[in-house]
Protein backbone atom coordinates (compact mmCIF):
# COMPACT_ATOMS: atom_id res chain seq x y z
CA UNK A 1 0.00 0.00 0.00
CA UNK A 2 1.54 3.43 -0.71
CA UNK A 3 0.58 6.52 1.13
CA UNK A 4 2.55 8.93 -0.76
CA UNK A 5 -0.06 11.95 -2.66
CA UNK A 6 -1.51 11.06 -6.12
CA UNK A 7 -3.63 12.42 -8.49
CA UNK A 8 -5.92 15.42 -9.05
CA UNK A 9 -7.46 15.51 -5.26
CA UNK A 10 -4.07 15.28 -3.07
CA UNK A 11 -4.57 17.61 -0.25
CA UNK A 12 -8.38 17.39 -0.11
CA UNK A 13 -9.82 15.87 2.99
CA UNK A 14 -13.25 14.19 2.98
CA UNK A 15 -14.72 13.18 5.88
CA UNK A 16 -17.40 10.69 5.52
CA UNK A 17 -20.57 9.72 8.10
CA UNK A 18 -22.15 7.25 5.19
CA UNK A 19 -23.38 3.80 5.08
CA UNK A 20 -24.74 1.65 2.72
CA UNK A 21 -24.05 2.45 -0.95
CA UNK A 22 -24.68 6.10 -2.22
CA UNK A 23 -22.33 8.09 0.06
CA UNK A 24 -19.24 5.33 0.61
CA UNK A 25 -19.56 5.15 -3.63
CA UNK A 26 -18.93 8.75 -3.81
CA UNK A 27 -16.43 9.21 -1.05
CA UNK A 28 -14.70 5.68 -2.71
CA UNK A 29 -15.20 8.33 -6.23
CA UNK A 30 -12.75 11.10 -4.76
CA UNK A 31 -10.48 8.40 -2.47
CA UNK A 32 -9.78 6.94 -6.15
CA UNK A 33 -8.57 10.89 -7.66
CA UNK A 34 -6.28 10.73 -4.59
CA UNK A 35 -8.32 12.67 -1.64
CA UNK A 36 -7.96 11.57 2.14
CA UNK A 37 -11.01 9.83 2.87
CA UNK A 38 -12.00 9.44 6.71
CA UNK A 39 -15.05 7.40 6.96
CA UNK A 40 -16.49 8.09 10.61
CA UNK A 41 -18.56 4.79 11.55
CA UNK A 42 -21.43 4.23 14.57
CA UNK A 43 -19.68 1.88 17.41
CA UNK A 44 -23.35 1.53 18.43
CA UNK A 45 -24.36 0.22 15.15
CA UNK A 46 -22.13 -2.00 11.93
CA UNK A 47 -22.88 -1.04 8.56
CA UNK A 48 -24.93 -3.74 7.74
CA UNK A 49 -23.13 -3.68 3.57
CA UNK A 50 -19.84 -4.21 5.66
CA UNK A 51 -19.13 -8.09 5.34
CA UNK A 52 -20.72 -9.96 7.67
CA UNK A 53 -21.89 -13.65 8.66
CA UNK A 54 -25.07 -13.14 6.29
CA UNK A 55 -23.38 -11.51 3.28
CA UNK A 56 -20.18 -11.02 1.93
CA UNK A 57 -19.63 -7.18 1.13
CA UNK A 58 -18.00 -7.84 -1.97
CA UNK A 59 -19.52 -3.95 -3.03
CA UNK A 60 -18.26 -2.49 0.35
CA UNK A 61 -14.59 -3.75 -0.54
CA UNK A 62 -14.80 -1.79 -3.48
CA UNK A 63 -16.96 1.35 -2.28
CA UNK A 64 -14.48 1.84 1.16
CA UNK A 65 -11.22 1.23 -0.43
CA UNK A 66 -8.91 4.35 -0.69
CA UNK A 67 -9.98 5.41 2.84
CA UNK A 68 -9.14 5.11 6.57
CA UNK A 69 -11.96 4.40 9.46
CA UNK A 70 -12.57 6.00 12.65
CA UNK A 71 -15.40 4.64 14.60
CA UNK A 72 -16.50 6.79 16.94
CA UNK A 73 -19.97 8.41 18.48
CA UNK A 74 -19.77 12.03 17.26
CA UNK A 75 -23.01 12.76 18.36
CA UNK A 76 -22.22 13.85 21.99
CA UNK A 77 -19.67 14.87 24.66
CA UNK A 78 -16.29 14.38 23.86
CA UNK A 79 -16.90 12.52 20.39
CA UNK A 80 -18.71 15.37 19.06
CA UNK A 81 -15.97 17.90 19.98
CA UNK A 82 -13.41 15.82 18.22
CA UNK A 83 -15.25 15.73 15.07
CA UNK A 84 -15.99 18.92 15.14
CA UNK A 85 -11.82 19.47 15.54
CA UNK A 86 -11.37 17.45 12.44
CA UNK A 87 -13.69 19.32 10.66
CA UNK A 88 -11.45 21.90 10.94
CA UNK A 89 -9.07 20.43 8.66
CA UNK A 90 -11.54 18.80 5.89
CA UNK A 91 -12.15 20.38 2.74
CA UNK A 92 -15.40 17.90 2.46
CA UNK A 93 -18.03 16.59 4.61
CA UNK A 94 -20.41 13.65 3.26
CA UNK A 95 -23.51 12.43 5.39
CA UNK A 96 -26.23 9.91 4.59
CA UNK A 97 -28.68 10.25 7.24
CA UNK A 98 -32.41 10.83 6.38
CA UNK A 99 -33.24 14.34 5.63
CA UNK A 100 -32.77 16.77 8.64
CA UNK A 101 -30.94 14.53 11.03
CA UNK A 102 -28.09 16.77 10.84
CA UNK A 103 -29.61 19.26 11.71
CA UNK A 104 -31.58 17.66 14.47
CA UNK A 105 -28.48 16.86 16.20
CA UNK A 106 -27.73 20.56 16.42
CA UNK A 107 -25.38 19.87 13.46
CA UNK A 108 -27.04 22.45 10.89
CA UNK A 109 -24.96 23.71 7.74
CA UNK A 110 -24.37 26.70 10.05
CA UNK A 111 -23.39 25.33 13.26
CA UNK A 112 -21.04 23.24 10.52
CA UNK A 113 -20.02 26.30 9.12
CA UNK A 114 -18.77 28.06 12.89
CA UNK A 115 -16.53 25.61 12.71
CA UNK A 116 -15.12 25.60 9.03
CA UNK A 117 -16.44 28.46 6.79
CA UNK A 118 -15.28 26.89 3.85
CA UNK A 119 -16.36 23.13 4.82
CA UNK A 120 -18.09 21.94 1.56
CA UNK A 121 -21.39 20.05 2.81
CA UNK A 122 -23.23 16.85 0.57
CA UNK A 123 -25.94 15.82 2.42
CA UNK A 124 -27.45 12.25 0.45
CA UNK A 125 -30.92 11.19 1.33
CA UNK A 126 -33.50 9.54 -0.25
CA UNK A 127 -36.40 12.82 0.06
CA UNK A 128 -33.88 15.78 0.23
CA UNK A 129 -33.49 17.96 3.42
CA UNK A 130 -36.39 20.37 2.70
CA UNK A 131 -40.37 20.11 1.38
CA UNK A 132 -43.11 18.07 2.58
CA UNK A 133 -41.80 16.90 6.42
CA UNK A 134 -44.05 13.97 6.22
CA UNK A 135 -41.44 12.98 3.19
CA UNK A 136 -38.18 14.46 4.28
CA UNK A 137 -38.02 12.02 7.33
CA UNK A 138 -38.68 9.14 5.43
CA UNK A 139 -35.63 6.24 5.25
CA UNK A 140 -35.02 4.85 2.03
CA UNK A 141 -32.69 2.52 -0.10
CA UNK A 142 -31.95 2.36 -3.70
CA UNK A 143 -35.41 0.69 -4.58
CA UNK A 144 -37.13 3.15 -3.14
CA UNK A 145 -35.73 5.95 -4.87
CA UNK A 146 -37.12 3.95 -8.20
CA UNK A 147 -39.85 3.23 -7.25
CA UNK A 148 -41.07 7.44 -5.73
CA UNK A 149 -38.93 8.70 -9.13
CA UNK A 150 -41.51 6.68 -11.19
CA UNK A 151 -38.06 4.75 -12.52
CA UNK A 152 -39.08 1.53 -11.57
CA UNK A 153 -42.59 2.16 -13.26
CA UNK A 154 -40.65 1.87 -16.68
CA UNK A 155 -38.70 -1.38 -16.22
CA UNK A 156 -40.17 -4.86 -17.12
CA UNK A 157 -42.74 -6.29 -19.55
CA UNK A 158 -46.04 -5.06 -19.85
CA UNK A 159 -47.96 -8.02 -18.64
CA UNK A 160 -45.90 -8.07 -15.49
CA UNK A 161 -45.22 -6.02 -12.64
CA UNK A 162 -42.66 -3.37 -12.38
CA UNK A 163 -39.28 -4.11 -11.32
CA UNK A 164 -36.06 -2.39 -9.93
CA UNK A 165 -33.45 -1.99 -12.15
CA UNK A 166 -30.55 -3.47 -10.83
CA UNK A 167 -27.73 -2.86 -9.49
CA UNK A 168 -28.98 -0.29 -7.37
CA UNK A 169 -28.86 2.40 -10.01
CA UNK A 170 -30.97 4.85 -7.47
CA UNK A 171 -27.64 4.84 -5.19
CA UNK A 172 -25.21 5.32 -7.88
CA UNK A 173 -26.67 8.21 -9.10
CA UNK A 174 -27.41 9.55 -6.30
CA UNK A 175 -23.39 9.35 -5.27
CA UNK A 176 -22.43 10.33 -8.82
CA UNK A 177 -24.30 13.87 -8.58
CA UNK A 178 -23.04 14.21 -4.69
CA UNK A 179 -19.53 13.84 -6.44
CA UNK A 180 -20.41 16.43 -9.54
CA UNK A 181 -21.93 19.04 -6.65
CA UNK A 182 -18.78 18.62 -3.99
CA UNK A 183 -16.14 19.52 -6.25
CA UNK A 184 -18.11 22.47 -7.77
CA UNK A 185 -18.88 23.71 -4.89
CA UNK A 186 -15.04 22.64 -3.65
CA UNK A 187 -13.58 24.87 -6.81
CA UNK A 188 -15.78 27.99 -5.82
CA UNK A 189 -14.77 27.53 -1.72
CA UNK A 190 -10.97 27.26 -2.73
CA UNK A 191 -10.96 30.59 -4.64
CA UNK A 192 -13.65 32.47 -1.98
CA UNK A 193 -13.33 30.33 1.60
CA UNK A 194 -16.56 29.93 1.98
CA UNK A 195 -18.41 26.73 1.75
CA UNK A 196 -21.91 25.46 0.55
CA UNK A 197 -24.23 23.21 1.30
CA UNK A 198 -25.41 20.66 -1.68
CA UNK A 199 -28.56 18.45 -1.17
CA UNK A 200 -29.35 15.36 -3.40
CA UNK A 201 -31.93 13.41 -3.48
CA UNK A 202 -32.16 9.88 -4.01
CA UNK A 203 -35.80 10.46 -6.39
CA UNK A 204 -34.62 13.60 -8.04
CA UNK A 205 -31.23 12.05 -9.36
CA UNK A 206 -33.73 9.11 -10.68
CA UNK A 207 -35.77 11.89 -12.53
CA UNK A 208 -32.79 13.68 -13.67
CA UNK A 209 -31.43 10.49 -15.32
CA UNK A 210 -34.73 9.71 -17.03
CA UNK A 211 -34.54 11.85 -20.24
CA UNK A 212 -36.82 11.64 -22.73
CA UNK A 213 -38.93 9.36 -20.67
CA UNK A 214 -40.30 11.88 -18.23
CA UNK A 215 -39.66 15.13 -20.74
CA UNK A 216 -41.82 13.35 -23.35
CA UNK A 217 -44.75 12.78 -19.93
CA UNK A 218 -44.20 16.45 -18.76
CA UNK A 219 -44.78 17.64 -22.83
CA UNK A 220 -46.92 15.44 -24.18
CA UNK A 221 -48.65 13.81 -21.11
CA UNK A 222 -48.30 10.08 -22.32
CA UNK A 223 -46.67 8.34 -19.70
CA UNK A 224 -43.99 5.45 -20.73
CA UNK A 225 -44.87 1.98 -21.17
CA UNK A 226 -42.88 -1.35 -20.08
CA UNK A 227 -40.73 -1.81 -22.76
CA UNK A 228 -39.00 -5.58 -21.60
CA UNK A 229 -36.42 -6.77 -23.77
CA UNK A 230 -37.60 -4.52 -27.42
CA UNK A 231 -38.54 -0.97 -27.78
CA UNK A 232 -42.17 -0.60 -28.09
CA UNK A 233 -41.50 2.21 -30.71
CA UNK A 234 -38.36 1.05 -32.64
CA UNK A 235 -37.44 -1.81 -35.01
CA UNK A 236 -34.27 -3.26 -34.79
CA UNK A 237 -33.87 -1.38 -30.94
CA UNK A 238 -33.74 -4.37 -28.42
CA UNK A 239 -32.11 -8.01 -27.42
CA UNK A 240 -31.81 -10.97 -30.03
CA UNK A 241 -31.79 -14.22 -29.64
CA UNK A 242 -28.46 -15.46 -32.00
CA UNK A 243 -28.49 -19.15 -33.43
CA UNK A 244 -26.03 -20.13 -30.43
CA UNK A 245 -28.42 -19.02 -28.14
CA UNK A 246 -26.49 -15.62 -26.41
CA UNK A 247 -28.23 -12.83 -26.93
CA UNK A 248 -27.13 -10.05 -28.67
CA UNK A 249 -28.60 -6.23 -27.99
CA UNK A 250 -28.97 -3.92 -31.32
CA UNK A 251 -29.91 -0.38 -32.02
CA UNK A 252 -31.02 0.16 -35.89
CA UNK A 253 -31.00 4.47 -35.32
CA UNK A 254 -30.38 7.20 -37.27
CA UNK A 255 -30.27 7.28 -41.30
CA UNK A 256 -26.65 6.29 -42.14
CA UNK A 257 -26.82 2.81 -39.53
CA UNK A 258 -30.66 2.09 -40.82
CA UNK A 259 -28.79 2.39 -44.53
CA UNK A 260 -26.30 0.02 -43.34
CA UNK A 261 -28.27 -2.45 -41.78
CA UNK A 262 -30.68 -2.34 -45.10
CA UNK A 263 -27.87 -3.67 -47.02
CA UNK A 264 -26.43 -6.56 -44.60
CA UNK A 265 -30.14 -7.68 -44.51
CA UNK A 266 -30.56 -7.30 -48.70
CA UNK A 267 -33.12 -4.71 -48.03
CA UNK A 268 -33.61 -2.11 -50.82
CA UNK A 269 -33.80 1.21 -50.32
CA UNK A 270 -35.04 4.56 -52.01
CA UNK A 271 -38.36 3.58 -52.36
CA UNK A 272 -41.20 2.44 -49.72
CA UNK A 273 -41.48 1.78 -47.47
CA UNK A 274 -37.91 2.71 -46.78
CA UNK A 275 -37.14 5.93 -48.56
CA UNK A 276 -33.41 7.65 -48.79
CA UNK A 277 -32.43 9.39 -45.45
CA UNK A 278 -34.77 6.97 -43.53
CA UNK A 279 -33.63 7.49 -39.74
CA UNK A 280 -36.44 5.13 -37.59
CA UNK A 281 -38.27 2.38 -38.69
CA UNK A 282 -41.55 2.71 -36.05
CA UNK A 283 -43.09 -0.90 -34.87
CA UNK A 284 -45.83 -0.65 -36.06
CA UNK A 285 -44.83 0.43 -39.73
CA UNK A 286 -44.74 -1.68 -42.35
CA UNK A 287 -41.00 -0.87 -42.58
CA UNK A 288 -40.78 -1.84 -38.81
CA UNK A 289 -42.38 -5.31 -39.84
CA UNK A 290 -40.00 -6.15 -42.65
CA UNK A 291 -36.98 -5.04 -40.62
CA UNK A 292 -38.67 -7.23 -38.18
CA UNK A 293 -38.78 -10.18 -40.16
CA UNK A 294 -35.31 -9.63 -41.48
CA UNK A 295 -34.06 -9.23 -38.51
CA UNK A 296 -35.43 -12.68 -37.23
CA UNK A 297 -34.16 -14.66 -40.34
CA UNK A 298 -30.63 -13.17 -39.85
CA UNK A 299 -30.18 -13.98 -35.98
CA UNK A 300 -31.88 -17.63 -36.61
CA UNK A 301 -28.88 -17.88 -39.13
CA UNK A 302 -25.94 -16.52 -37.28
CA UNK A 303 -24.34 -17.72 -33.94
CA UNK A 304 -23.40 -14.84 -31.92
CA UNK A 305 -19.56 -13.73 -32.90
CA UNK A 306 -20.59 -14.20 -36.23
CA UNK A 307 -23.63 -11.98 -36.59
CA UNK A 308 -21.72 -9.17 -34.26
CA UNK A 309 -18.85 -9.38 -36.60
CA UNK A 310 -21.21 -8.86 -39.73
CA UNK A 311 -23.50 -5.92 -38.03
CA UNK A 312 -20.05 -4.17 -36.50
CA UNK A 313 -17.97 -4.75 -39.84
CA UNK A 314 -21.21 -2.59 -41.20
CA UNK A 315 -20.85 0.12 -38.62
CA UNK A 316 -24.72 -1.28 -36.94
CA UNK A 317 -24.11 -0.47 -33.12
CA UNK A 318 -24.40 -4.01 -31.24
CA UNK A 319 -22.95 -5.97 -28.41
CA UNK A 320 -23.09 -9.51 -26.93
CA UNK A 321 -25.00 -9.27 -23.98
CA UNK A 322 -21.86 -10.24 -21.87
CA UNK A 323 -21.44 -11.93 -18.22
CA UNK A 324 -18.33 -10.58 -15.94
CA UNK A 325 -17.02 -14.29 -17.28
CA UNK A 326 -17.55 -13.20 -20.86
CA UNK A 327 -15.70 -9.38 -19.99
CA UNK A 328 -12.79 -11.48 -18.13
CA UNK A 329 -12.00 -13.05 -21.22
CA UNK A 330 -11.68 -9.66 -23.61
CA UNK A 331 -9.06 -8.30 -24.69
CA UNK A 332 -10.38 -4.91 -24.97
CA UNK A 333 -11.01 -5.22 -20.86
CA UNK A 334 -7.65 -6.48 -20.75
CA UNK A 335 -6.09 -3.59 -22.47
CA UNK A 336 -7.57 -1.33 -20.47
CA UNK A 337 -6.86 -3.21 -17.11
CA UNK A 338 -10.34 -2.69 -16.33
CA UNK A 339 -10.27 -5.89 -13.47
CA UNK A 340 -7.59 -5.25 -11.17
CA UNK A 341 -6.31 -6.24 -7.83
CA UNK A 342 -4.82 -4.81 -4.50
CA UNK A 343 -3.23 -5.45 -1.49
CA UNK A 344 -6.37 -5.80 1.38
CA UNK A 345 -5.57 -3.17 4.63
CA UNK A 346 -6.35 -5.48 7.25
CA UNK A 347 -4.19 -8.84 6.13
CA UNK A 348 -1.77 -10.20 3.67
CA UNK A 349 -4.41 -11.24 1.15
CA UNK A 350 -5.27 -9.49 -2.02
CA UNK A 351 -9.08 -8.96 -3.85
CA UNK A 352 -9.78 -8.31 -6.96
CA UNK A 353 -12.43 -5.93 -8.51
CA UNK A 354 -12.89 -2.71 -10.72
CA UNK A 355 -9.78 -0.39 -11.36
CA UNK A 356 -10.20 3.01 -10.96
CA UNK A 357 -12.87 4.87 -13.20
CA UNK A 358 -12.46 7.34 -15.16
CA UNK A 359 -9.02 7.59 -16.03
CA UNK A 360 -6.80 10.68 -15.87
CA UNK A 361 -3.41 10.83 -18.30
CA UNK A 362 -1.56 13.74 -16.52
CA UNK A 363 -2.63 13.04 -12.75
CA UNK A 364 -4.04 9.40 -12.86
CA UNK A 365 -5.91 7.70 -9.66
CA UNK A 366 -5.00 4.82 -8.15
CA UNK A 367 -6.16 2.51 -5.02
CA UNK A 368 -3.63 2.95 -2.86
CA UNK A 369 -4.97 0.84 0.48
CA UNK A 370 -7.89 -1.55 0.54
CA UNK A 371 -11.25 -1.53 2.42
CA UNK A 372 -9.98 -0.89 6.19
CA UNK A 373 -11.54 -2.45 9.37
CA UNK A 374 -13.78 -0.85 11.82
CA UNK A 375 -11.57 2.04 13.73
CA UNK A 376 -8.34 0.63 11.97
CA UNK A 377 -6.61 4.20 11.67
CA UNK A 378 -8.47 5.56 15.34
CA UNK A 379 -5.11 6.29 16.68
CA UNK A 380 -3.18 7.77 13.34
CA UNK A 381 -6.33 10.23 12.81
CA UNK A 382 -7.09 11.08 16.34
CA UNK A 383 -3.11 11.72 17.24
CA UNK A 384 -3.06 13.93 13.77
CA UNK A 385 -6.00 16.29 15.55
CA UNK A 386 -3.80 16.75 18.59
CA UNK A 387 -5.08 14.05 20.78
CA UNK A 388 -2.96 12.48 23.35
CA UNK A 389 -2.63 8.54 23.37
CA UNK A 390 -3.63 8.72 27.18
CA UNK A 391 -6.75 10.24 26.40
CA UNK A 392 -7.41 7.86 23.27
CA UNK A 393 -7.05 5.34 25.85
CA UNK A 394 -9.95 6.82 28.10
CA UNK A 395 -11.97 6.88 24.40
CA UNK A 396 -11.89 3.61 24.28
CA UNK A 397 -12.47 2.94 28.14
CA UNK A 398 -16.06 4.99 27.82
CA UNK A 399 -17.33 3.67 24.81
CA UNK A 400 -16.56 6.63 22.14
CA UNK A 401 -14.36 5.18 20.37
CA UNK A 402 -13.96 1.57 19.16
CA UNK A 403 -12.20 -0.80 16.89
CA UNK A 404 -12.75 -4.31 15.55
CA UNK A 405 -10.15 -6.96 15.32
CA UNK A 406 -11.85 -8.93 12.26
CA UNK A 407 -13.16 -8.67 8.96
CA UNK A 408 -17.28 -9.46 10.14
CA UNK A 409 -16.55 -7.60 13.21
Amino acid sequence: MHDSPFGPLQGVRVVSLCQAIAGPFACALLGDLGADVIGIENPKGRDASRPNQALGGWGTQMDRRNSRSLCMNVREGRGREIFFDLLETADILVEGFRGGQMARWGMSDEALWNVNPRLVIVHISGFGQTGDPDYVGRASFDGIGQAFSGYMEMNGFQDRLPIPAFPQPSDYFTGLFGVTGALAALHRAQSTGKGDSIDVAQFEAMLRVSGFYVMNYLNTGRLPEREGSHSTSSAGYGTYLCADGVPLYLLVIGSGVVSNALHVLGIEQGTEPFPEGLAVCGVNTEAGRVLERKLSCFFETHDSVEAERILLNAGIPCSRIYTFADGEEDPHYQAREIYTEWSNAYDEGTIRGVNVVPKLKINPGRISRGMPLVGQHNEKILEEIGIAPDEIKTLYAEGIIKKEQGLRG
